[in-house]
């Protein structure tokens, strides 16, 4: 397994680049940049060194909990996760076996997977490489100027020091010069998500030279990009989250105890915790205090945020920072909640000075707690650190804390207050883990005064009764799924972007089926239909569509999908069926031994 990664000489790497490239670039600029041969050359050539530097200084560097005072180079802290696709699978991720497999690429992951690290990793990869200029595009900006792609990569080349003309920047796409790095397609608006997935499809059509790597939280929409592979991000190996371990910046002793005690069984036994490349740090951090590792993913970010609000820097040393204001903690978490409530609901991980002081202004008018803006600003920035200093913006030091207090907001507030927001926030159950952590805090009322009256309200949308026909089924249909197709030797469907139907449900099979559903509940046991389709869909290149507004209950697809065992067959309506009875079961069972324990001696 590679260990570390090798050291990054920037300015030779992007002086050899420079040369390699040079005479490609003097090509796509004739009869499009005006003046001398070598009046072009230079301006090329200086152009192209400084934006190559200016993105290895912005993109090449990071901070984290543990190093938050100046940003850091990858290779210090960075360990190559591996990724796995349907057809391949990649050790450590670099850019050659990428580009090598498919040019087209989504890498997906879940938070604190290692996403956008990873993507830093590929850009300098890119550099080495020395064969396409990197365009790494943030889409999270996106949100704030709601502009075309290409408008976005053209503002990057300018703000980046390369200054060239529109009609040289397409000559160069045509060419395949770059490669565009796109990170977090699911920080992106809901409502924007959709237009730039278009915007991508029709940009690789246009330019089908041009390489393109995208990452996301699994998402259904990629699914409209069908020339793309889609890895996976793979879990941290035992031996991988020891050598993370070894490079963060922390207390030795504890390190020592940590990868100790990883050694010794405790990566088995938490191993979805301590798989994941955050998570595993967060466990860094509240080692020193407890070596109890929570099964909540709740109850992980309340010690982690204890330990940030108590510990400061005692990681890195005796030195204590002393906080700006003198709040205690409940009251700290209790204004960060409301900011947090505020960012979640703009969609913003990422914002200036100004407008953090702002949320936090807001924040005064809904809590009875007396604070000064800039000194809980301060605080949130310099000692608790769960928010970092980001270029020119400040951003969380992770979005799961956003999260995490967006949750702890939501679960806190009064049951009509409530009710409206996780009503509000449905759409978002699958791009983020505020629902999850809703369930997690209050479980009762997730599953009572939301799935309960949702399934009631699915059920008589779709006049079912008792028995699921076809009909019921097919209206089913048309309100989970817009389409059906199959592609690549695979039936898939996509999920229907209006109305909240899809993600609700697919959060109940993810978090309330526990004990109803095995591993095999959904197989792939399909009708000789479905097979022949499949088959006919590994030999062509067009894929073979099914919308389901068209669909009648007597069209074949409904009726083979019907009598399947796959995710869209009517097993998924009985396995709902099953969950609202037992929801059901459960409540009363609840209040009648409330009423055996309060009132059986009166």
């Amino acid at each position: 397994m590679e260990s570390g990664l090798p050291e990054f000489d920037q300015n030779k790497v992007i002086a050899e680049f420079i040369k390699l490239n040079l005479d490609d670039f003097l090509d796509t600029g004739k009869g499009v940049l005006k003046g001398t041969k070598e009046s072009i050359k230079l301006k090329l050539r200086t152009g192209y060194s400084s934006y190559l530097k200016n993105i290895t200084e912005r993109y090449g560097k990071s901070k984290s909990f543990f190093i938050r005072d100046e940003p850091q180079e990858l290779s210090s802290f960075y360990v190559p996760v591996g990724i796995q696709s349907s057809k391949i699978l990649i050790k450590a991720a670099n850019l050659k076996a990428i580009l090598d497999h498919n040019p087209k690429s989504i890498i997906s992951g879940t938070a604190g997977s290692g996403k956008s690290i990873l993507l830093k990793h590929l850009l300098l990869n890119a550099i080495k490489n020395k064969k396409q200029v990197p365009v790494f595009l943030e889409l999270r900006d996106n949100n704030i100027e709601e502009c075309s792609l290409f408008h976005h990569i053209n503002e990057t080349f300018c703000s980046f020091g390369l200054d060239l003309e529109t009609k040289f920047i397409e000559k160069a796409f045509s060419a395949g010069q770059f490669i565009l790095l796109l990170d977090g397609l699911d920080e992106v608006k809901t409502e924007r998500r959709d237009v730039i997935v278009k915007e991508i499809d029709s940009l690789i059509k246009e330019y089908p030279r041009t390489s393109v790597i995208l990452t996301t939280r699994p998402d259904n929409l990629t699914n409209e990009l069908q020339t793309f592979s889609v890895y996976n991000i793979l879990p941290l190996s035992k031996e991988q989250s020891i050598s993370l371990v070894k490079k963060l910046q922390a207390d030795e002793q504890i390190k020592t105890k940590f990868i100790h005690d990883l050694k010794e069984g405790l990566f088995e036994k938490h191993s979805s915790f301590l798989s994941n490349p955050l998570l595993l740090t967060i466990m860094l951090l509240t080692y020193g205090y407890s070596t109890d590792i929570p099964n909540k993913l709740s109850v992980f970010y309340n010690q982690a945020f204890e330990a940030l609000f108590q510990r400061h820097d005692t990681m890195k040393g005796a030195y204590k920072r002393v906080r700006e204001t003198s709040l205690d903690i409940q009251d700290f978490s209790k204004i960060l909640s409301v900011f947090c409530i505020q960012t979640y609901d703009d969609r913003k991980i990422q914002f200036s000075r100004q407008e953090a002081l702002n949320y936090l202004d807001k924040a005064k008018e809904l809590v009875s707690i007396k604070f000064e803006s800039q000194d809980f600003f301060n605080d949130l920035l310099l000692s608790v650190c769960i928010l970092i200093e980001d270029g020119l913006f400040i951003t969380f030091s992770h979005r799961s804390f956003q999260e995490f207090f967006s949750a702890l907001f939501i679960t806190n507030s009064d049951s009509s207050m409530k009710l409206r927001l996780l009503n509000k926030y449905q759409s978002e159950i699958i791009d983020d883990n505020v629902y999850k952590l809703c369930y997690e805090l209050d479980s009762d009322f997730i599953e009572y005064d939301i799935i309960h009256p949702f399934l009631e309200n699915l059920f008589s949308q779709i006049g079912l009764k008792k028995n699921i026909g076809i009909m019921n089924y097919t209206r089913f249909t048309k309100i989970m799924w817009s389409r059906f197709y199959f592609s690549n030797g695979e039936l898939l469907g996509t999920v229907k972007t209006t109305g909240n139907v899809n993600p609700v449900v697919r959060f109940i099979i993810l978090n309330i089926t526990d004990g109803l559903i095995g591993d095999n509940y959904f197989k792939a046991i399909n009708s000789e239909w479905i097979k022949s389709h499949i088959e006919a869909s590994k030999k062509n290149t067009e894929r073979i569509e099914f919308k389901t507004r068209e669909l009648t209950h007597k069209d074949e697809i409904i009726r083979n999908l019907y009598n399947s065992d796959s995710y869209f067959s009517k097993k998924l309506l009985e396995l709902l069926i099953k969950v609202k009875s037992d929801l059901e079961t459960k409540k009363i069972s609840r209040i009648n031994k409330l009423e055996e324990f309060l009132f059986s001696k009166d």
